[in-house]
Order: C-alpha cells, then sequence, then structure tokens
C-alpha cells in the first residue's frame, strides 16, 4: 500500500452537534509518532443528558478535566507535524477543532495545510447504501432480478425481516416511535420545512433555521415557484398565506 505522509486520527465527543455553540469533551487521537492521545477536557458547561446517553461521558468525569488551553499546544504540536487528517466523518471534528482552536488560543487551523482521508466517506463510496447492497448486507444472498419492482419489494421485506430479528430493542417499540427515531418528522415530506415544538421552521435557504410565518409571504411564494417543490410543501404554504 502507498505511503500517505504523516498521519494524524482524531475523534471527537462534544457537548453537542454546532461547533459554534458547543464545546469538546472528550479528545481521542492518535499522532504521528504513533503514540495515543486521550484525555477528557473540561466544556465548563453541562453536558445534556442525550450525549451523557450516547457517550457515557458525564459532568462528573470532565469535571477535574484539564481546560482545552491546557491541551491545546499538544494538539496543534501533532497537527503541524501531520500531512494527513484522518476522522470517521472528518468535517465534523476537523470543524469543531478549528472553533476551539481559535476560541482557545486564536489558533488557525486550515483546511490547506492538510489532505483529508475520511473511513467513513471511502465505506459510502466502495459500498453504496442502495438495495441491493442491503440486501446482501443483511442476507449474504445477491437479489434475483435487481431493478424489478417485485422483486425489489421482495427484498426489501426480506430486509425488514432480518432487521427485526437483529434490532429487537428497537422493533418492541411502536411504528411511531420507530419512524419517530429511524426517519424523524414525516409531516411535511420535502426539504424545506421541518417541524419543531412552537411550528415549524425553515431547514435551508436565507430564513434557515427562523420559524414559518405568514409575513414571509414573497419568500414563500418564491419556493412555491420552484420545480422541485413537493405537493405536501405547496400545500403547507397555501395555508399559511390562505391561498
Amino acid at each position: 500500500m502507498q505511503n500517505f505522509g504523516s498521519q494524524i486520527f482524531i475523534d471527537l465527543e462534544t457537548t453537542g452537534l454546532n461547533p459554534n455553540q458547543e464545546r469538546i469533551c472528550q479528545i481521542g487521537a492518535i499522532l504521528p509518532n504513533g503514540e495515543e492521545f486521550n484525555t477528557f477536557v473540561n466544556p465548563h458547561k453541562k453536558i445534556p443528558a442525550k450525549i451523557i446517553e450516547l457517550t457515557g461521558i458525564t459532568d462528573e468525569d470532565v469535571a477535574s478535566a484539564p481546560d482545552f488551553e491546557e491541551v491545546a499546544d499538544t494538539l496543534i504540536k501533532a497537527l503541524e507535524e501531520a500531512e494527513i487528517f484522518i476522522a470517521y466523518n472528518f468535517t465534523f471534528d476537523f470543524q469543531f477543532l478549528q472553533n476551539e482552536l481559535f476560541r482557545a488560543v486564536h489558533y488557525e487551523l486550515k483546511e490547506e495545510d492538510f489532505t483529508f482521508i475520511d473511513p467513513y466517506k471511502i465505506f459510502r463510496k466502495m459500498f453504496p447504501h442502495n438495495l441491493s447492497n442491503a440486501y446482501y448486507f443483511y442476507t449474504g444472498k445477491q437479489i434475483q432480478g435487481a431493478h424489478t419492482a417485485i422483486d425489489d419489494i421482495r427484498a426489501t421485506k426480506e430486509i425488514l425481516d432480518k432487521q427485526k430479528e437483529l434490532y429487537t430493542d428497537l422493533f418492541s417499540k411502536e411504528a411511531k416511535k420507530i419512524e419517530e427515531e429511524t426517519i424523524g418528522d414525516t409531516s411535511i415530506l420535502g426539504k424545506w420545512f421541518e417541524k419543531t415544538d412552537s411550528g415549524y421552521k425553515f431547514k435551508q435557504g436565507k430564513f434557515r433555521g427562523e420559524q414559518v410565518e405568514a409575513s414571509q409571504e414573497q419568500y414563500l411564494r418564491w419556493i412555491y415557484s420552484l420545480e422541485d417543490i413537493t405537493l405536501s410543501e405547496k400545500r403547507y404554504i397555501s395555508s399559511i398565506l390562505g391561498n
């Protein structure tokens, strides 16, 4: 195999998903010299219950941990030695490091200083998430007659039957709960709107993250005019504008 050059492997656990608002609470890395670096980091904020459930990291674990500033020099030294940045779904880890290094010590971590290798992206490229691959993954067999409707739906049912066997905790729940956990909100299918506790907000565009309101009439009418808008989205816009 080709020698890539000096490499750093990094994985971060954080208090949330937004690098502008959340903090790193654990760093695991394999440095260019082959040594492992593993430390909790005090985020100086409460760790949400959903993060504790996901990672097992509690407020007690990080209470006496070093601040990010205290480990920044070790990270910077290793990053400056590395030519290749490797992480699983690398954009998450790289963006958090960018934000934290700049916030803590005003260090600019720049994309142009690295080549990125991402095993997640390689997996998606080499094993695309299509029906044939899913069928092989769960059954060990090749679909016979792939891309004919009846054979595809037979394979889909067989996949689901196998998933029921494997994921008993998930399938012990009601169907609506399974939908919520695996798909999310399905009240308006499309790419523009998502449901929140206080109503619907924009998923993209210039009002991304903002609540949908009738005062945005001109923008809503523009969305309505798009060729790829769904019927569900059209119905929702019509209900907002009173059409």
